[in-house]
Parts: structure tokens; sequence; C-alpha cells
């Protein structure tokens, strides 16, 4: 895959309350949404569809869709619907 052009912006709602950000906020591209929403989706606990977690862009939707933070091979991660947790 190609490196995107654009470095998304990313903010993400800590437990603590505050925002983590990176990059410029002025980008087009971006993740938005709680920490914990991000790190469920990374460690293939949730698929992106289970999450609020807000995005733009064509780039930042690929790398959602396959975005993993463990050493090993690629994986497809959990069906939509699967591993949603009701309340």
């Amino acid at each position: 895959m190609e490196v995107p052009q654009s470095v998304p912006y990313v903010a993400l709602s800590a437990p603590g309350g505050e925002v983590w950000t990176w990059s410029d906020p002025s980008t087009d591209n971006f993740v938005r949404g709680s920490a914990e929403d991000f790190c469920l989706l990374v460690t293939q606990r949730r698929h992106l569809d289970d999450t609020e977690l807000q995005f733009s862009g064509e780039a930042v939707r690929r790398w959602l869709s396959m975005a993993q933070c463990f050493a090993g091979s690629s994986t497809d991660g959990p069906a939509p619907g699967v591993r949603r947790v009701a309340f």
C-alpha cells in the first residue's frame, strides 16, 4: 500500500477525560472517538461498525478496517455485530 499523502488527525477521549491528539486538526482525514473504542478496534475485539468512532477519508477508512496492534499475520477480525455489547 502507498503511504497516504495527508497524515490523519486523531483525537481520542481518554478514560480520565482528557483528549489525546495527533497531527493537524485542519485535515479532512480524521479519526475521533473514545480511546476505548479505538483500543477495542485495533486489538480486534470489536468491528469498526460496532464502535462509535467517527472518521473521514478513504485512506483512514481502509486503515481502520485492517488496523491491529499486535505482531503476527493480518486477520480479518470479527464480523459486524459478533462482539457487540448491548446494555
